[in-house]
């Protein structure tokens, strides 16, 4: 497991994207590997002397910790508050691959990702509080999973209903998949486990 921290160039426009990453890559032999990104943002009073005639009023720090990870068979892995099966109904051609994700507001996945809510929070202000060296998006309050399958994607759904735009779970092509869960919805409690069926041929 690699686990390191690095500050981004002011001098870049940056994307702040959701608050939890996860990037999944599956071989065919159902090996692969996860990588965890997880953002804060850190603001401290003052700050290092820039010069006579500028009060120093405060620095913020971007911080991105990234989590690397192998497995050698992803149905038999136990993330917290995550789980991937992969099944096929009786007398049905296509095959399916199934995300389960704890989506309640005691999830132990969020917890896992070092999420928290008034740090969530704090980073919407900081959005809503500048244009200039960083900028941010409404991904901000979301997990989102990237999905990286060796298969041919046919469909893709959630078992239950949930709000268009706000929750997706979406191909986009060779093999890719992404899903975003709201953060507000799970602190509400809306829907405690959420399930994504993947539909794919061979």
């Amino acid at each position: 497991m690699r686990n390191f921290f690095f500050l981004i160039s002011v001098t870049a426009l940056i994307s702040f994207c959701a608050g939890g990453n996860l990037k999944v890559k599956v071989k065919s032999d159902l090996s692969g590997e996860m990588q965890i990104y997880e953002k804060k943002m850190k603001r401290k009073s003052g700050g290092i002397f820039f010069g006579s005639g500028l009060k120093a009023e405060y620095e913020s720090e971007l911080l991105i910790k990234e989590r690397f990870y192998t497995f050698q068979n992803i149905t038999k892995i136990s993330p917290p508050g995550l789980r991937f099966l992969q099944y096929q109904e009786e007398n049905d051609t296509a095959h399916s691959f199934m995300v389960v994700i704890d989506t309640s507001n005691k999830s132990k996945l969020i917890e896992a990702l070092g999420i928290k809510k008034e740090e969530i929070q704090n980073l919407i202000s900081e959005a809503k509080s500048r244009d200039d060296l960083m900028r941010f998006n409404t991904l901000s309050e979301h997990i989102q999973i990237e999905l990286y399958l060796p298969y041919q994607i046919k469909a893709i759904k959630f078992t239950e209903h949930r709000t268009p735009g706000e929750w997706t779970a979406r191909s986009e092509g060779n093999g890719k998949v992404v899903i975003n869960i709201p953060l507000y919805s799970c602190w509400e409690n809306e829907y405690p486990l959420t399930e994504i069926q993947i539909t794919y041929k061979d």
